[in-house]
């Protein structure tokens, strides 16, 4: 039997209200338990945003995007060639979940009272609505299954509020080019993801409008979207994905979520360098608060220590005593900051308690995501890291004297 492990296991069961260090002990708990529900919060709230924004922005663009290579550009541009060929080649990729052709063409809509630039994103009949169709907010989808081009579109609620038009209403879209030209579109549903910097532009139309203004035939596009079915393996299915695209011919590029939204996923590093300076200072200040909590607990048995001394225990085994007992206190604080954490976090997701501007965060709501496994990294991370830094006050256990710990009150 571990003799060090049972003596703990006694001294944490036994009837503490009795020892002077109760309150202090209690405190560096309660410290640990809050610096725990702290950083777990942190690592819910951040990896939310992650999630969150990741998911809109493959809604409106995807994972990858093969497009014209044009040097300076940002990728718009330009026409994507034979691309029922690449699609059927994308398609047999291990881990790509769906590949689709897609034209973009700027347009400017307007009213009976206003006028607003937007993007049109000509879609067919294969194309999967249901990010759209889980934000959609008034009327319907569009049908794109007719046999001619369908005039129905479906635009966000700030550019109809923009435009002030609602579902059924007509609105007419001019094109800059030459010669110039227009066309009237019926709305056919009103969308809203919160991510107004792409809500203010993006509007889902009929392909078939966009090929014919472009002169474009079959086959002929502005990109190639790939959705992924694991967004964490886009490096590498992007790599894949770039040799196929290199070898069918040297014109296009790949371009990722994080070329096509630098700046947003620029903010999202700087959240991490955020969460990353919470978790260090909050770790140390909890391992400080349990290392004043061991050095008063070690003063406390100091009578005890001087017994276990004079009956031949090694310094040794006293510090490994003194690192489960304080290892059995710093699990007992991690068990309620887990508890207090997981409760939060769940009453924020399920009410939605806490709101945001979807101006400045995309969002109108704290988004919570749960990783279990992050959660057990950081468990591990934070007992790992405290037990380490108890190791030091433990020394003090060889500079004391058996004779004068017994007689020590």
């Amino acid at each position: 039997m571990n003799l060090e492990w049972y003596i703990a296991r006694r001294l944490l069961k036994g009837d503490a209200t009795k020892s002077a260090s109760v309150p202090i002990v209690k405190i560096a708990i309660v410290g640990i338990a809050l610096g725990l529900c702290v950083m777990l919060l942190s690592l819910f709230i951040i990896t939310g945003f992650k999630h969150e924004i990741t998911d809109k922005l493959s809604g409106f663009t995807a994972h990858l995007n093969v497009v014209p290579f044009i040097p300076g550009s940002t990728g718009e541009g330009g026409v994507v060639r034979e691309a029922d060929s690449l699609v059927s080649v994308l398609k047999r990729v291990e881990g790509v979940k769906n590949v689709y052709g897609y034209i973009e063409k700027p347009a400017i809509f307007k009213s009976q009272e206003e006028i607003h630039g937007v993007v049109l994103r000509g879609m067919d009949a294969g194309y999967d609505v249901a990010f759209f169709r889980q934000n959609l907010k008034e009327g319907d989808m569009p049908d794109f299954s007719s046999e001619r081009a369908s005039n129905e579109i479906l635009i966000s609620s700030s550019v109809a509020d923009m435009l002030e038009v609602g579902v059924g209403g007509r609105i007419t879209a001019h094109f800059v080019q030459e010669p110039p030209r227009a066309r009237v579109f019926t709305v056919a549903g009103i969308y809203d993801t919160g991510f107004k910097e792409y809500d203010d532009v993006m509007v889902l139309v009929d392909e078939r409008h966009l090929a014919k203004l472009n002169d474009w035939g079959p086959g002929e596009v502005s990109g190639v979207a790939v959705e992924l079915e694991d967004v964490n393996r886009v490096s590498e299915i992007g790599g894949k994905v770039e040799d196929i695209v290199y070898d069918m011919s040297g014109n296009y590029e790949v371009r990722t979520l994080a070329d096509v939204a630098p700046q947003i996923f620029d903010w999202l590093a700087l959240l991490n360098m955020n969460v990353w300076v919470i978790l260090i200072l909050i770790v140390t200040v909890a391992g400080f608060n349990m290392v004043s909590g061991l050095l008063i607990l070690i003063l406390d048995k100091t009578s005890l220590i001087g017994i276990l001394k004079a009956l031949g225990y090694k310094n040794v085994s006293l510090r490994k005593l003194f690192l489960y007992i304080s290892a059995g206190l710093i699990v007992k604080g991690m068990v309620w900051g887990n508890v207090l954490a997981f409760v939060l976090a769940g009453v924020q997701a399920v009410f939605h308690v806490i709101h945001l501007d979807p101006v400045t965060y995309y969002m109108d709501t704290v988004p919570v995501n749960f990783s279990v496994g992050y959660v057990i990294l950081l468990n591990l991370g934070v007992i790992t890291v405290t037990v380490l830094m108890l190791i030091v006050p433990t020394m003090l256990i060889s500079k004391i004297s058996p004779v004068k710990a017994i007689k020590f009150e």
